[in-house]
């Protein structure tokens, strides 16, 4: 689907269906696969860079404890003052100039 999708026909789908895959999980996989061929597309041309190691490892633990639908935590409440200068800090991440 990735390298062309026009090229997927009735006999593809017949296979999927024989396999066991009913319209509807075909539906979600053709939604996931469109999705990650967008975003894989987006993040290409803007040059958005794949985050430290760290990250990856902090991320499964988290899922691993908490899942995809826990609540995030609340931050403890800062003044106004404190948010400005923790803004001024902070790096906005590389972008391509076109």
């Amino acid at each position: 689907m990735v390298h062309d999708s026009t090229t997927i026909g009735q006999a593809d789908v017949d296979v999927a269906r024989k396999a066991g895959w009913s319209d509807e999980a075909l539906y979600d996989a053709i939604t996931v696969c469109s999705l990650f061929q967008f975003y894989n597309n987006w993040i290409d041309a803007t040059g958005v860079s794949d985050m430290p190691a760290i990250g990856y490892e902090m991320s499964g633990k988290r899922l691993a404890t908490q899942g995809y639908a826990s609540a995030p935590a609340r931050a403890p409440k800062q003044s106004k003052r404190r948010v400005a200068k923790s803004a001024k800090k902070a790096k906005t991440p590389r972008r391509r100039r076109f």
